[in-house]
């Protein structure tokens, strides 16, 4: 008698294949995500920035802050805050200056949490440091960027001044 079919050993060992590769294929898709939400923070600081530089253009100057403007909210002790508040402050500065003027939506990080968040921070009418100055000249320099990326572990920040 001839019977067509597997046997048990076979049936186990292209299980146990199937099981290694499927564990390989979901460690790397943890990376990708990674590195997805790192593409997406620094696309997110990339159009901020170009919003500072329309907002530049029409006033002569960068939005001043109120206290510290970060994508989990702000308070008048420090920044970042925790536990997580509102995503930005809708009575700062920046909320107020660009959403309103139309520049840009704030955007809210991946993540955002008191580790990864957005922020902005400006220097106005004082010396800035660097041989840089900004005294009677209103907002001429910021920072703008991500808290920190997950696959660097480093923040990600631009800085521009006019």
């Amino acid at each position: 008698m001839n019977k067509k079919g597997f046997t048990l050993i076979e049936l186990l060992v292209v299980i146990s294949i199937i099981g290694l590769l499927s564990s390989l294929v979901l460690t790397s898709v943890a990376g990708s995500r990674e590195k997805a939400r790192d593409a997406k923070r620094k696309q997110d600081v990339a159009q901020m920035e170009k919003g500072l530089l329309m907002y530049w253009e029409k006033n002569g100057q960068f939005p001043r802050e109120r206290y510290c403007d970060s994508s989990i909210g702000s308070n008048d002790t420090g920044c970042p805050i925790n536990p997580a508040q509102s995503n930005w402050d809708s009575a700062s500065a920046i909320w107020q200056d660009l959403t309103a003027g139309g520049f840009l939506t704030l955007p809210k990080d991946p993540v955002n949490n008191s580790t990864y968040y957005y922020y902005y921070e400006p220097c106005c009418d004082q010396d800035c440091g660097g041989g840089r100055n900004c005294t009677g000249k209103g907002c001429c320099e910021y920072t703008i960027g991500a808290s920190r990326l997950e696959t660097t572990g480093s923040d990600y920040s631009r800085w521009g001044r006019w």
